[in-house]
């Protein structure tokens, strides 16, 4: 991955996949549901699916702007490491976003894959 690709954008995440989504460097990813929190699943699998404004991810909290490379590469090498999960991974970008329920938790709109985590 390269740091410019990087530094075009305002937030950075990290996003494990799921099971039907396969995604290259430079696609956008779908739009993430909202949460049902009385039965623990995704609105995706319930009769009233509700989309959120983005893609669900991590943030890597990179400051675009005022970190250096070497901060931004231990961020993203950081929160891979803290992520827990076990499936696909991807770093995927954006310029807007907002923040989600969970800790640490971004809403990416229009997040674009700029690298594949193997």
């Amino acid at each position: 991955m390269k740091l410019e690709q990087i530094r075009k954008y305002n937030i950075i995440g990290i996003r494990g996949l799921t099971a039907d989504e396969n995604y290259m460097i430079g696609d956008y990813l779908r739009k993430s549901y909202q949460w049902d929190y009385e039965n623990d699943i995704s609105t995706y699998y319930t009769d009233n699916p509700e989309e959120l404004s983005g893609a669900c991810a991590t943030n890597t909290n990179i400051d675009t702007y005022f970190d250096e490379d070497d901060e931004i590469i231990e961020k993203i090498k950081n929160t891979i490491n803290n992520f827990n999960y076990t499936g696909k991974k991807v770093i995927i970008a954006g310029n807007s976003f907002e923040y989600g329920m969970d800790e640490n938790e971004v809403i990416i709109e229009d997040a674009i894959v700029i690298d594949v985590i193997q």
